[in-house]
């Protein structure tokens, strides 16, 4: 192996050159040239405002979710009414098919709530000798409504066991 002061030469001229390069930037500014910089800060801008848009699409589409399901609940809450009424009309019209005595209040309700099935019941009642009195079905709200809508006119009593017939 064979020393050169030439390539020591070399060497030192080279890394002489580098380093007043790096002395004739001021101290405080060790960045990249204000181009590239410039260019970030467009990016910046443009990724803020793709991000602002997408947060008021996602916005837009959860309260859209809300509303449908706000909708939704209200036709469920309607169902349910729609179910209760049914469930009751079944009680009171299979009461009256047995030959049971009802109160006034429900055969009200039935032939309001279910014209076909008040007929129905009607048409097959069972006459008995002894026939079982039951309370009434209706909630305290539906007594007074049911109550409050006859007081306007009065409505013949259904006929009694005498019209029974075979279903």
């Amino acid at each position: 192996m064979e020393l050169s002061v030439n390539g020591r030469r070399r060497r030192a001229e080279q890394t002489a050159k580098a380093a007043p390069q790096a002395e004739k930037r001021p101290a405080g500014t060790n960045r990249a040239p204000a181009g590239p910089r410039g260019d970030k800060a467009d990016w910046s801008q443009a990724a803020l405002s793709f991000l602002r848009e997408m947060d008021r699409r996602k916005m837009e589409e959860e309260r859209k979710r809300l509303e449908a399901a706000q909708r939704k609940n209200g036709d469920l809450e309607m169902l349910s009414k729609s179910l209760d009424v049914m469930e009751k009309c079944q009680k009171i019209a299979s009461r009256i098919m047995r030959g049971d005595k009802v109160p006034p209040q429900d055969e009200q309700f039935l032939m309001e709530a279910d014209p076909d099935g008040y007929k129905l019941a009607i048409a097959c009642r069972v006459p008995k000798e002894k026939p079982k009195e039951w309370e009434s079905v209706l909630e305290d709200e539906e007594r007074e409504g049911g109550s409050s809508e006859s007081d306007g006119g009065e409505t013949e009593a259904p006929a009694s066991g005498g019209e029974a017939a075979e279903c």
